[in-house]
Parts: structure tokens; sequence; C-alpha cells
């Protein structure tokens, strides 16, 4: 059986930089593509001088110091010209980098990674002039929770550690669009005269109707728990891969075989939450437990016993009470837990 490894066996090092996975891997790490990588260059150690040229690629580009989202026409041109400036540097390098010679590789390069830098811009950095930003951003900090009122009157509650970003002409754009980084619970409003809604999560786009869902975007395999309404979901790099979701049912993207995977679950720990703004545990495991307070909280759990993981709680908690929360897990359970800002290692 080939594995996902092997989509890249053979790649030149133009083609590592031009794809989107390498990409998130050199300008956002995380444990998962770390992980990867480090392992396809374990089992190809032959490719490892063309995986560092096509890093060092994309760090060029990622270093020009343009302002990326507002590039003009002129500016496009110039970066293209950068590129190739630094490519043709005097002399070999010292892992005998190869010169490139296709400006097709190379535009394409250029283009697929200004994209995500623009992401990057908008979820990170600070408008340095007096001009509207051309998205507006809500953040939240770790064990932090914030009710954002869409223009639209949707409501999007922003757990820990997360972000959204959405255009200032929002009513007026052709679709209505959300991007998500880390974890959200959306109410959409459902009117007949309004605009597509989308929410972008990582790499894969959820259509909305009028509806209510989970979307927990903390890695690349994303997962959507719908509670109400109904969802189309799409990869992002194949529009025409699609699933559709009913209530009570939860998606999950397999990264590696980059498949949209759903199973039945339970969504009561997700309605009880929002709409009562309470945890309704009834003989749930704290590996459960554990899951929703990554998820909801951005805090990083860390099970110093796996046999505590199997424990099981019944209890009814504030959503917004972390510390109580805590007490209560103490409490009922007989254990030990400490706090860093953003872990809780439970003993």
């Amino acid at each position: 059986m080939k594995s996902y490894w092997d989509k890249f066996a053979g790649f030149t090092e133009e083609e590592f930089a031009a794809d989107e996975y390498f990409q998130q891997w050199v300008l956002m790490p995380d444990n998962e593509n770390e992980k990867f990588w480090q392992t396809y260059l374990e089992n190809h150690p032959l490719q490892r001088i063309a995986v560092i040229n096509a890093r060092k690629l994309v760090e060029h580009l990622a270093d020009t110091g343009f302002h990326v989202p507002n590039l003009t026409n002129i500016e496009k041109q110039a970066l293209k010209e950068h590129i190739f400036k630094r490519l043709y540097l005097s002399g070999d390098t010292d892992t005998g980098t190869k010169k490139i010679h296709s400006s097709k590789w190379l535009w394409m390069i250029a283009a697929s990674v200004t994209g995500i830098l623009m992401m990057i811009f908008y979820f990170v950095q600070t408008p340095n002039n007096s001009e509207a930003p051309l998205l507006a951003i809500q953040k939240t900090a770790a064990k932090q929770i914030k009710e954002v009122l869409l223009p639209d009157n949707s409501i999007v509650i922003l757990n820990g550690n997360s972000s959204i970003a959405y255009s200032n002409h929002f009513n007026e754009s052709p679709v209505r669009e959300v991007f998500l980084k880390g974890n959200a619970y959306f109410k959409i409003q459902k009117k007949e005269d309004l605009k597509p809604f989308v929410v972008h999560a990582n790499q894969i786009n959820i259509n909305v109707t009028g509806t209510e869902f989970n979307v927990d975007a903390r890695t690349q395999a994303t997962d959507v728990v719908l509670t109400s309404g109904s969802v189309n979901v799409t990869l992002a790099k194949d529009s025409m891969h699609k699933t559709h979701l009913n209530p009570g049912e939860k998606l999950m993207l397999d990264t590696i075989k980059q498949q949209l995977i759903t199973e039945k679950t339970d969504t009561q720990l997700y309605t009880a939450a929002w709409k009562e703004g309470e945890w309704h545990f009834e003989e749930t495991t704290l590996e459960t437990v554990a899951s929703l307070i990554e998820q909801f909280y951005g805090m990083e759990v860390v099970f110093e016993s796996r046999k505590s993981k199997k424990l099981q709680i019944t209890a009814v908690v504030s959503v917004k009470d972390f510390s109580t929360l805590v007490h209560v897990i103490e409490k009922t359970l007989n254990i030990q837990t400490r706090e860093t800002p953003n872990q809780l290692f439970i003993n």
C-alpha cells in the first residue's frame, strides 16, 4: 500500500517549495508537520539536499520585505525579479544548490507562498497606518472566551488561544467569509436574501446555511461537529471533494490520506456548553474532558499517568470558570493538577 510520503518521492527542490504542506512546515511549523517531514527525511536521505534548498527558497520569499497584502502589479514583478537575484548569487552554496532556470516554477511558488504570507499577515500583524484594515480581527488569550457578533448578526463564540478574521465589508462581499485559527462555536443566521457563508479552517472550507456547529482548527487535522442545520465541507485544494454533514455528526480531516471522515457523535457537551453555559458531564472520561479543555480553553493537557485518562466524572460546571472546573476534577477524582500559562498537567 502506498503511503502519503510516496507523493513526494522524486520531488525536485522546486516541487517541494511549491507544495502547500511543505510551505506550512517552513513558515508555520507545528508538532504534526515537524514529525511528518523529519520522518520523511529519515526514510528518504537522498532528498535531504533538495529539501534544504527548497526550505531556503521558501525562506527567501518570506524574507523579501514586501508589504504582501497590498502588492501592486509593479511590486509583484519586483518580487519576481528579487527572487531571481537571490537565487542567482555568484557561486554555489555549501549544499550544492542548483540554479533554477524555470520562471514558470518560480512564479507559481511565489504566488503560492504569497497567499500563505497574506494569511500570516492578517492574523499576526497590526496595521501601521491610519487606514482601516482590510480585515477585522478578533483574538483570545488562553482560557479566555469571547462572543463575537458578526455584521450579519451571526454569533461566533471564540474559545481560548483562537482568532478569527473577516472583511470590514462583510455584508457587501459576494461571499461572507470567516478565517479561523483555533477553536470556535458558530451560530449562523439563516436568511434567504443573505449571501453564501464560508468558514476557512486550515485545509478545509465549511459552506454553511442557517446552522450551529463547532470547529476545532488547532492542528491541520481539523474537525467539525454539527449540532443543528446542515453544512457542506470541502478540501481547500479540491472543491470537488465534498462531504455533507447532518446534525449529530462529526467530520475529521485525515491529513495523511487527505480524506474527510465522518462519524456519529454526542453533541450534548457542545449544546449544553453554549446554550446553557455549563458542562454536563455524566460518567465522562477524563480523556474526553481533556480534549474539551484543549478545544475550548486553548490549554494543552498533559497526562503524567495513563491511568488517569480512563477516570470518569459526573458533574455540572460553568463553562466560563476554568479554575472551578479544575477544582472539581481534583476533588471528584482525588487527583492533583498543576498549571503553566498554557498547559494543565494531570497526575
